[in-house]
């Protein structure tokens, strides 16, 4: 038998939110003793800290784990932007990188899906330009990445059926994928390693993490789409096989039968994840 879950545990809770630091940092109001306690309170001690996991550095970006006194944190800090990063032109949004992703993690709350709680945000002072330094705190998320749990089995006591279980996982993840892209979202870096399997009552209970580039519009280019399932289908273990894929793309079209349409779109991430497969990223 399925196990039953509360609906009312999925609801994201309210945030209220205090400025600090004479208005430089926006932080969670029952979050901000920890921060205090830490010393990130200020934008000064938050781009200086050096305590914690360094666990990635990615040209102007830095990552740091961060065990505080209720739960652990993620310090993302941006800082050394170029030119062309301050000044991206008045058409685009003039935007530190850590407020955008501030942004797209309540945003995607308030529409109902499972991101990292957005502790505290900072920016340094900026005129008619992206500020030169930011930095963005969410608290983890506990569980493995998605590709782990793929790769190394899913769980579950022994003798469960496994059809059932993986046919759970496909209906479960394409219906996530399905209503996010319905919703005018679009990650563009949708891969295995950016969804956390949070425990749940059935197989998990999947959070979408690293929101700095999530956009959101209506209706969403057709290749924004592909470029997300591609992201999926190119990251997934050995252990996902070719017909889980099908699988996973019929659930997110909403057909029972592979057709034109599906081959069509079929045709397509299989070019993308070629191309994927042939591109050297710039920060590994």
């Amino acid at each position: 038998m399925e196990a039953v879950r509360d609906p009312r545990q999925y609801r994201p809770k309210r945030r209220l939110l205090v400025e600090l630091d004479q208005g430089r940092v926006l932080a969670a109001v029952d979050e901000r003793e920890d921060l205090r306690v830490l010393g990130l309170d200020t934008l000064e001690g938050a781009m200086a800290f050096d305590q914690g996991k360094l666990v990635r550095e990615a040209g102007p970006r830095t990552t740091r784990r961060i065990q505080g006194p209720n739960g652990v944190y993620f310090l993302k800090r941006h800082r050394g932007l170029t030119l062309r990063q301050r000044f991206p032109g008045l058409r685009l949004r003039q935007s530190s990188p850590a407020r955008v992703e501030w942004d797209n993690h309540m945003i995607m709350r308030r529409a109902g899906f499972d991101v990292p709680d957005p502790v505290a945000f900072g920016e340094s002072p900026a005129h008619f330009s992206v500020p030169r330094e930011s930095f963005l705190i969410t608290r983890e998320v506990p569980g493995p990445t998605l590709d782990h749990v793929l790769q190394h089995g899913l769980p579950g006591p022994p003798g469960q059926r496994r059809h059932a279980l993986v046919a759970a996982v496909i209906r479960d993840l394409a219906g996530m994928v399905r209503r996010l892209h319905s919703a005018g979202f679009f990650h563009r870096d949708l891969y295995c390693a950016h969804l956390i399997v949070h425990e749940d009552p059935r197989w998990g209970r999947p959070y979408i993490v690293d929101l700095q580039r999530v956009e959101q519009r209506f209706p969403p280019r057709r290749r924004w789409l592909v470029k997300d399932l591609s992201a999926l289908f190119y990251s997934a273990p050995a252990t996902v096989s070719r017909a889980d894929m099908v699988r996973f793309l019929l659930t997110y079209l909403g057909k029972s039968r592979v057709d034109p349409l599906v081959r069509e779109w079929i045709r397509e991430i299989d070019a993308r994840v070629q191309r994927m497969r042939q591109h050297t990223p710039a920060h590994p």
